[in-house]
């Protein structure tokens, strides 16, 4: 075995940064290492250049690496080799977490930190050895099967990787921005991110004079370096010795790096900051949203995030605030607000990224448990796509407010102010950021499309084909009929000013069941379900006494909801109502009771066949 080549998978589509596209250092450190084993290594990134095949016909194998978002084509990729009887390894985040899929497409699955795992897989393909003992590894069994070796421990010391060889690079000819890695793991733990299954909580750094070595070894390569650290200054005295030591080292460089809000707690490391020619700081603010900070363990506040921009800007460090739209506690309002904000407060560049449960996150556990992660195309999982049910919005709704949102913030009008004020880099990315926004929501038209298909199909399936009898009878079902015992005050209100503006009658029964013809009638199950039904237990069961006979010609259909509004948006769908039309009539029904929303975990919808009366048979 002789020829190894790494392959970083492209990314589906454009974004703000498209434009200075660097390696992930994954491949380009494992190609490295090979190398300096004696091995002839390439390592071929997608975004920076095409792929030249023919220079890959002589691989003694092939190792991809690949995020969510790139899967798909990395799989393509491998299929590529597979047929040409070439062994093929996956690893990066995506097949950690999915390494079933993964072996699919490849051989091998090189699960977390592949630094040692590759070198032995390597060790063991040319003497023949057994795969069972290599930590870390997946792979096919002779018998047919799938066998997960058991995970290998984070590496220790960072110290013994060599410093990554970027000479390797295929056709990387003007570099405008280095990558190096200072750190690895997060002592945080943000439900969204992947950064602690793949890594770890723990913060691990290397040496001070490890990372002077590996900036020295860049430095004269490229105008700017990245520090891609998830979290920079996890360990703020950590890193205000390696500033000095750039500082005492003379190196003279222009950087930027991840970093949270905390940072501001420290006027030193600001000022550090800008002495050694910080240009700029990528933010995950995340929200606005209080209760959305809470629920993403954010463990910061608007307060937080204010003095961050306040200390940032004093010093003249850019900032790139990082927005994450679509959690449980997040509206439509909630993403215009945001916009509004962050043009407020003058941050010079944004991006505002759907919520995505990306596989190994608790948000990917949750969401999938609840059943509310609409397809699994990896490569919409972008943070650029909507692919799952928020509660206080539909997914489509998220989509187009988010791309709103972006396109109001990248305006003509904030582009040539940075033009006028001599700032041509933000004034390039303003438009390189319009641009992108406008082609997202040229492609997203068919994407919404499909997501509208997918959903609608789901629904038709749900109710039994009644939203398209109702659709036929739509001109005659002028009343909604609740029957319920339990409604409070404010909850009639709101559903007579919800069916009114949907221009339905509503008619409440309250401790008495009522047969209305040409009439829709439901039980909304307010707070908990089981609660809801114990609420109404004695009732149902009267009813179900005195029309179980007609059990036979009675359709019941019970609609789960995870909010109210989405209770009310499957109403207006089985009444095949316009969702603008369904969302003003939210809004205004909320606003009729002060603002306050309630619990509405599920609808029973009841007809009988020949649409003469409405029933609803007790839930067990």
């Amino acid at each position: 075995m002789k020829n190894i080549y790494f392959i970083e998978a492209g990314s589906p589509g454009a974004h703000i940064f498209s434009r200075t596209p660097f390696p992930r250092l994954g491949t380009v450190l494992l190609a490295t290492i090979l190398k300096n084993r004696s091995y002839n290594t390439k390592v071929f990134i997608e975004d920076i250049a095409g792929i030249n095949w023919k220079l890959l016909e002589d691989a003694d194998i092939i190792c991809i690496s690949s995020i969510t978002s790139t899967a798909p084509r990395a799989y393509d990729i491998a299929k590529r080799f597979i047929n040409k009887g070439i062994p093929v390894v996956i690893g990066g985040p995506h097949s950690t977490f999915m390494p079933e899929e993964s072996l699919s497409y490849s051989d091998y699955v090189i699960r977390g930190e592949g630094e040692e795992t590759i070198v032995e897989l390597i060790e063991h393909l040319e003497s023949g050895l057994p795969f069972d003992n290599i930590k870390g590894l997946s792979f096919k069994t002779e018998q047919g099967g799938i066998r997960h070796n058991p995970g290998r421990e984070l590496i220790s010391d960072l110290d013994t990787a060599p410093v990554p060889d970027f000479s390797l690079v295929y056709n990387w000819k003007k570099a405008k921005v280095m990558p190096v890695a200072t750190s690895r793991g997060c002592p945080f733990a943000c439900k969204f991110c992947s950064v602690i299954p793949m890594f770890g909580r723990k913060y691990r750094f290397k040496s001070i004079n490890k990372v002077i070595e590996e900036i020295k070894a860049v430095a004269n390569m490229s105008p700017h370096v990245f520090f891609v650290d998830d979290n920079f200054a996890a360990n703020k005295q950590r890193t205000k010795a390696l500033l000095r030591a750039i500082a005492d080292n003379n190196i003279d460089i222009e950087w930027s790096a991840q970093t949270r809000a905390d940072i501001a707690k420290d006027p030193e490391l600001i000022q550090l900051m800008a002495e050694t020619g910080c240009f700029g700081v990528f933010i995950g603010f995340e929200s606005i949203n209080p209760r959305t900070l809470a629920l993403y363990n954010k463990h910061q506040g608007i307060d937080d995030i204010n003095k961050c921009i306040k200390m940032l800007k004093k010093h003249s460090i850019n900032i790139h605030g990082m927005f994450v739209l679509g959690s449980d506690t997040d509206d439509i309002q909630t993403i215009k607000n945001t916009h509004k904000y962050a043009k407020k407060l003058n941050i010079e560049s944004v991006q505002f990224m759907m919520l995505t449960p990306l596989p190994g996150t608790p948000v990917f556990d949750e969401l999938k448990e609840q059943g509310r992660i609409i397809h699994t195309d990896w490569s919409k999982y972008d943070a650029h796509h909507a692919v799952f049910e928020p509660k206080l919005m539909t997914a489509f709704e998220l989509h187009v407010e988010t791309l709103k949102a972006m396109a109001k913030f990248y305006s003509w009008k904030s582009i040539f102010l940075n033009i006028i004020g001599m700032d041509f880099f933000y004034g390039l990315i303003g438009f390189y950021g319009r641009k992108s926004v406008k082609k997202s929501i040229s492609k997203g038209k068919r994407y919404l499309e499909n997501l509208k298909d997918m959903v609608l199909n789901e629904f038709d399936r749900k109710t039994d084909r009644l939203r398209k009898y109702f659709l036929l009878k739509r001109n005659k079902t002028k009343n909604i009929v609740i029957n319920a015992v339990s409604l409070e005050k404010s909850e009639s209100i709101f559903f007579t000013v919800f069916f009114e503006k949907l221009g339905k009658k509503l008619i409440i029964n309250k401790g008495k069941f009522d047969l209305n013809k040409n009439s829709l009638t439901i039980t909304p199950f307010i707070s908990d379900l089981t609660s809801g039904y114990k609420r109404n237990k004695k009732y149902l069961l009267e009813c179900y006494e005195k029309y179980k006979d007609k059990k036979d010609s009675i359709k019941i259909i019970k609609l789960d909801s995870i909010s109210l509004y989405r209770a009310c948006v499957n109403i207006g769908m089985l009444l095949n109502v316009r969702l603008k039309k369904i969302r003003n009539a939210y809004e205004k029904a909320i606003a009729e009771i002060g603002g306050n929303d309630f619990e509405c975990n599920a609808i029973l919808i009841m007809v009988v066949q020949d649409y003469q009366e409405g029933l609803f048979l007790p839930v067990e």
